[in-house]
């Protein structure tokens, strides 16, 4: 075959059809999972015959699960006090109108006496709920935690894991998610199941999981992921969640940390309804894998090799009445707005207010109680609780900065596209930075990876996310790589050249004795003029009559293959290098950033504004080759203005806008700083298409390269050295007279100009002379700022030809684009 790429495709494609299928389950995993079926039984039982209160470890009562005996060693007894200040941030929130709503009564039912629920006859109905609450509230909240004022002197228990959870198979007696700071941050991601609820004694629960990401100073990367079970009473806006694993039984005793027995019954009834079923589908299911359905790990840890222990979390967030107004909001405009935002119509509606939590969480096991900071014990602005948008709001503003971004990657695809068709020449390539495209099309790598993972497990902005995805795609993929590749082949000979040099083979290198040998300032001498001294004269070799030709050419061929050996490369070989190159490169800083976020907090934000500032710095390449190669102009000022904006404007809105739509900490000190600096890189590219590539370049810090904006000295006239051929007219500004007149051929010591023909335009150029007797230096430059037209803008007007030809700058510029010759001799011209 023609390549082993095809015989390794062959093999893979025959190694996966042929491969046997997977081993069979072990019987030992068998037993292991009836003996987690077993358990979960047991907890059901326990379940449905447990009553209110029968969990209180200051009366010795103890259920009969794991994680709720007497002999556990759980700190059961703060649960009480746990459950108060649930209570007490319940009637904060609510009012008396929420404690009644918690033990199911109506507002009539306390004025006739009617306390607890044996009665039905004034019990609160759903349609008669008066509180302004989301039903569902499916969404994602945030904010601040400290420690509850009930940790004071709770000390955490001491507990035998091996007693806990014999089957465990725990290596160690450090807890994972032990929370040692003493505040952070925590997010709440709630999904709340519409399919499983309940109206029982004319309330309605509906069962909820969620999501917590609990972060301190401790915590690695974002923080601790935790896996919630629970319940949502929506009478009162109420949600009690637990952990459950192989030591804790949460899910099973979760009735039990309910503020009130009419609650016990909701939740009760619900779970024996749940998680019967969903017993039964793990009993009923081909799978044997021992797993733990109600994991506290989203990553089921009990999969893990080495189990460590993880703290149990009880927590109770309590949802606050909705205020589109300050006057509130009717119960008929919330359920409006959430029967839009579920199925959409069209409806015009108000903008859905975010939902706001209490939290209380309680860890029996590593022994701590911690609360959102808020209204009463802190200030509005040291917190809010838990706040944020519902699913469906979330999800309309992520599709709206989706395709934003993707507007964003649209236009820079057509800059882009503007920039590679104005560089369709080889001069005009030579003149691009490799490394700008290269870290432009790195950041749109960047962009094509995370639209494409996010929009995998978003399903509802799966179309918005992968046609972002698709924009970057072509970005990266179709006019980005085809662009470097164009400028990879065009800047080739430079790079070997540079190999030349570096290997210490200056006789190898080509020389341009126009380009080298020219002194700043001045021009070359003419082409006729005689070679230097030191250049030796090479006498021509005649060869007699019998010469063998054939074997003398033989040689030469021989000696220039000897010569190019390990300077040429195949084109094809070369395309591949760059290829497996770039890709090498962008999937390990890819991985590189995935890994940064289980990094801490501080060298993750470090690591990011480094990576943020680095991917700002694309022009930086695009200055340092302008000075190299001395070219001032080689980007198109739509391209360099518009890559900045666009390129700079998503980066400041995470660093800037609070509550983004990633919820990433802003800093805006950081999005000043960048934005700065793209400002300084354009403004440098700038100075240098006005002021030249080198103005503020010491000498000798960059090769000598052909200046094409001299200063032309009158003394030099008579010589014929280095004054432009072709002058037809010497002007003198001085000589003028009130008539007009104007003095032909003389000089003063103020200088004067002389003209010339551009040979492509066929029009006259005007060149300010230095006058004759004036020295270097601060003479020159004296003299040079006596008018504009003298200074360095002055010159920027017309070009100079090593060859001694004078042209406009826009002439000769438009004419090398297409071709590096003289318009007038063909002479060879260095690039600009």
């Amino acid at each position: 075959m023609d390549s082993p790429h095809i015989v390794l495709l062959v093999f893979l494609l025959l190694f996966f059809f042929l491969s046997p299928d997977s081993q069979q389950p072990s019987p030992s995993q068998r037993v292991e999972l009836d003996n987690i079926i077993a358990e979960e039984r047991h907890a059901l039982e326990v379940l449905r015959s447990s009553r209110y209160g029968d969990l209180d470890a200051s009366q010795g009562k103890w259920l009969n699960i794991t994680g709720f005996r007497d002999g556990d060693g759980l700190a059961w007894d703060v649960l009480s006090a746990v459950k108060e200040r649930a209570c007490e941030q319940l009637k904060y929130v609510l009012g008396d109108k929420g404690i009644r709503n918690v033990n199911g009564l109506d507002e009539s039912a306390v004025a006739e006496g009617v306390g607890d629920g044996g009665s039905t006859g004034n019990r609160l109905q759903v349609n008669e709920i008066q509180i302004p609450l989301y039903r569902n509230v499916t969404g994602i909240v945030h904010g601040l935690w400290t420690r509850s004022r009930l940790s004071h002197g709770l000390h955490p228990p001491q507990i035998n894991l091996t007693t806990l959870a014999p089957g465990a198979g725990f290596k160690t007696q450090g807890y994972d998610r032990n929370v040692t700071g003493s505040s952070g941050k925590l997010q709440l991601r709630l999904d709340e199941k519409t399919g499983e609820e309940l109206i029982f004694s004319g309330s309605l629960v509906r069962e909820i999981g969620g999501t917590m990401t609990l972060r301190d100073e401790s915590s690695p990367g974002d923080g601790w992921e935790i896996s919630l079970h629970g319940v949502h009473f929506q009478s009162f806006g109420g949600i009690v969640l637990t952990t459950t694993s192989e030591k804790f039984s949460g899910l099973f005793a979760l009735p039990h940390f309910s503020l009130s027995p009419h609650t016990f019954s909701l939740a009760q009834s619900l779970l024996n309804k749940t998680l019967s079923s969903t017993v039964f589908e793990q009993e009923s299911s081909i799978s044997t894998s021992p797993i733990h359905l109600w994991a506290s790990s989203p990553n089921h840890p009990s999969d893990v090799l080495f189990p460590n222990p993880r703290c149990e979390y009880v927590v109770y967030l309590q949802q606050d009445p909705l205020e589109l107004t300050a006057g509130g909001i009717s119960l008929s405009t919330v359920k409006l707005i959430e029967d839009e935002l579920r199925f959409p119509t069209g409806a015009p509606i108000p903008s859905a207010p975010h939902m706001t939590m209490s939290m209380t969480l309680f860890s029996p096991d590593c022994g701590f109680v911690l609360e959102s900071i808020g209204p009463p014990e802190f200030a509005p602005p040291s917190g809010d609780h838990l706040r944020g948008p519902k699913i469906e709001s979330y999800l309309w503003l992520a599709k709206r900065f989706s395709s934003l971004f993707a507007t964003t990657c649209g236009l820079q695809v057509l800059l882009l596209i503007r920039q590679m068709n104005e560089a369709s020449t080889p001069s005009t390539v030579s003149r691009i930075s490799f490394y700008t495209i290269a870290i432009m099309a790195m950041g749109d790598g960047f962009v094509l990876m995370g639209f494409l993972t996010v929009g995998i497990y978003i399903d509802a902005a799966f179309l918005t996310l992968f046609s972002t995805a698709f924009i970057a795609f072509l970005s990266v993929c179709v006019f980005g790589m085809r662009f470097l590749i164009a400028i990879w082949r065009v800047q080739a000979p430079e790079r070997r050249e540079r190999e030349r040099s570096a290997n210490g083979s200056p006789g190898q290198a080509r020389q341009t004795p126009t380009a080298a040998t020219t002194i700043t300032g001045t021009l070359p001498p003419p082409v006729t003029a005689r070679s230097s001294s030191a250049t030796p004269v090479v006498t021509p070799v005649v060869l007699p009559p019998d010469q063998d030709l054939a074997a003398t050419e033989a040689e030469d061929n021989a000696a220039t293959q000897n010569n190019n050996q390990g300077t040429t490369t195949n084109p094809r070989s070369a395309v591949s290098t760059l290829y497996s190159r770039f890709y090498f490169i962008l999937l390990g800083l890819i991985f590189l950033s995935l890994h940064a976020t289980s990094w801490p907090q501080t060298p993750r934000s470090v690591y990011a504004n480094i990576l943020a500032f680095t991917y700002l710095s694309f022009w930086t390449p695009q200055i340092y080759r302008n000075v190299m190669r001395n070219c001032r102009k080689a980007l198109r000022w739509d391209f360099v203005i518009g890559q900045s904006i666009l390129r700079l404007a998503p980066i400041v809105y995470v660093y800037s806008v609070p509550n983004n739509v990633m919820y990433i900490e802003t800093d805006r000190r950081v999005a000043i700083a960048l934005a700065a600096w793209i400002w300084v890189q354009i403004w440098a590219l700038v100075s240098q298409e006005v002021l030249g590539p080198r103005f503020v370049v010491p000498n000798g810090w960059a090769p000598p390269a052909y200046d094409y904006h001299p200063i032309l000295r009158e003394d030099d006239l008579e010589s014929g050295t280095t004054m432009p051929i072709g002058f037809t007219q010497v002007e003198d500004d001085t000589s003028k007279s009130s008539s007009g007149v104007t003095a032909t051929g003389s000089s003063t010591r103020t200088g004067g100009k002389k003209r010339w023909d551009c040979a492509i335009c066929m029009q006259d150029i005007e060149v300010h002379i230095v006058p004759a007797g004036v020295g270097s230096g601060n003479e020159i430059a004296s003299s040079a700022s006596a008018g504009l037209g003298s200074g360095i803008l002055g010159r920027r007007s017309y070009m100079v030809t090593p060859c001694r030809h004078v042209f406009h700058s826009e002439c000769l510029e438009g004419w090398m684009r297409v071709r590096l010759q003289c318009p007038i001799c063909r002479e060879t011209l260095p690039p600009l």
